[in-house]
C-alpha cells in the first residue's frame, strides 16, 4: 500500500477573491497588529491589496479546516499566493501557481501542505483552443467577411500531478469556468462560453484519466474542484454543464448526504429582493474515491466571527461584503483505505 492510501486527506476548494498580496518590503511585524493606513501603504500597485482584515480571515479558514491540498481561485499572481503562505500560514504550505487567461489577473493556483512525500508536475490548459465560436462569428465566417477566431478558457484549467516513487497517485485539476458577465453583451449569463468551458473540461478529464493510467499502468484517481459559476451538478444542473454528466464524476457533498440547504457556497443579493443562494463551488471525486468520502468530515465551511462562532448567513449585500470571500469554501476529507488481513497460515 503506498502513502496516498494508508492515510486520511483532506481537500480544500476556496475561491478567495481577488487575493491581490503584493509586498514591497515585505513584512517586518504581525500583519494583526497594522492599521488599515499601513497596510494601504504596504504596496504601490495599481492593484489595491485585498484587505487585510479579510485576508487574516480567509488564513483563519484554512488554519481551522487544516487541509492538505487547497486548490485556490481568482488568486492575483505567484507573489500574492508567496506571500499569502509565507506571511498569513506560517510557511506551512508550498505555493504553486501558473499564470492564465484573466484579464483581471485573477489566477488558479494550489497549496500543498510541506514536508509530503511526493513530486509534483503541473500542467495548464490555457493555450487550448474551445473549438467554439459565438453566432455572429460563425455567420461572419460562413460569409467569408472575417477568419475564424479560436477562443481559450477565460482564466485556464489547472492540473497538479501528484507522483509517489515516480508514479501518479493523485491528480487535482482547478478550475475556473467563465462568468456570467457579458460586457460585449453577445453572450447572456456567459452561458455559450462556459458551456464550450464545460466540454473542453470534460474532455480534459478523459484525456488525463487515460494518459495517467498509461502512466502508472492502472487507473489513477482524480479530484476535479473550483468555481463552475453556475449549477453544476444534480436534477437541478444548468444546461451548459451536460458534459459533466458525461463523465464517472461524482459530487463530494452528494456522496456525503449533506444537506441540500447546507450546500450553498455563493449568495447574490439584488436590491430588497430575498438573496439568492445557490452551489457553484464543487469537489468532484472520480470512482476510485468514492468509498474514501468521510461523510462527517465533508463540509461547505461558514466563516467565523470573533468569538469563534459560525457567522450567520448574509441577509444582504452589506453583510455580505464584510466576509473575507463572496464564496465559501469546501472541504472533502478522504479516509486511508483499509488494510487487508493476510491469511492465516494455521
Amino acid at each position: 500500500m503506498g502513502y496516498f492510501e494508508s492515510r486520511d486527506w483532506r481537500f480544500l476548494s476556496f475561491n478567495v477573491e481577488n487575493l491581490f498580496l503584493y509586498l514591497d518590503h515585505g513584512l517586518t511585524q504581525d500583519p494583526k497588529t497594522l492599521t488599515k493606513e499601513q497596510w494601504r501603504r504596504m504596496s504601490s500597485a495599481l492593484v489595491e491589496n485585498k484587505p487585510l482584515q479579510q485576508v487574516l480571515e480567509l488564513a483563519r479558514a484554512i488554519e481551522d479546516t487544516n487541509p492538505d491540498f487547497v486548490m485556490l481561485c481568482e488568486v492575483g499572481g505567484r507573489e500574492s499566493l508567496a506571500n499569502f503562505s509565507h506571511y498569513f500560514l506560517e510557511d506551512r504550505y508550498v505555493p504553486h501557481l501558473l499564470e492564465g487567461n484573466s484579464d483581471r489577473g485573477i489566477d488558479l493556483g494550489f497549496l500543498v501542505k510541506r514536508g509530503l512525500p511526493f513530486k509534483y508536475d503541473m500542467v495548464s490548459h490555457r493555450n487550448r483552443p474551445l473549438e467554439f465560436q459565438y453566432p455572429h462569428e460563425k455567420q461572419s465566417h460562413e460569409t467569408g467577411y472575417r477568419a475564424s477566431r479560436n477562443h481559450r478558457f477565460s482564466r485556464d484549467v489547472v492540473e497538479l500531478r501528484v507522483f509517489e516513487n515516480e508514479h501518479p497517485v493523485l491528480v487535482l485539476i482547478n478550475v475556473h469556468l467563465k462568468s456570467p458577465l457579458d460586457k460585449d453583451r453577445i453572450d447572456p449569463g456567459g452561458r455559450d462560453r462556459r458551456r464550450a468551458e464545460c466540454d473542453m473540461l470534460a474532455q480534459i478529464y478523459k484525456e488525463a484519466r487515460q494518459e495517467t493510467a498509461d502512466l502508472a499502468g492502472h487507473v489513477v484517481p482524480f479530484i476535479v474542484g473550483g468555481d463552475f459559476n453556475g449549477v453544476a451538478y444534480g436534477p437541478a444542473a444548468d444546461p451548459e454543464f451536460e458534459a459533466l454528466a458525461t463523465t464517472d464524476l461524482r459530487c463530494a457533498l452528494d456522496v456525503a448526504a449533506v444537506p441540500e440547504d447546507d450546500r450553498f457556497t455563493w449568495c447574490y443579493f439584488y436590491g430588497n429582493r430575498p438573496g439568492m443562494f445557490r452551489q457553484i463551488d464543487y469537489v468532484f471525486v472520480s470512482p476510485e474515491l468514492v468509498s474514501r468520502i468521510d461523510s462527517h468530515m465533508t463540509w461547505v465551511y461558514r466563516y467565523k466571527d470573533e468569538l469563534g462562532v459560525n457567522r450567520l448567513a448574509p441577509r444582504n449585500a452589506n453583510e455580505k461584503r464584510v466576509l473575507p470571500s463572496d464564496h465559501f469554501p469546501v472541504v472533502v476529507t478522504l479516509t486511508q483505505v483499509p488494510q487487508t488481513s493476510k491469511p492465516s497460515l494455521e
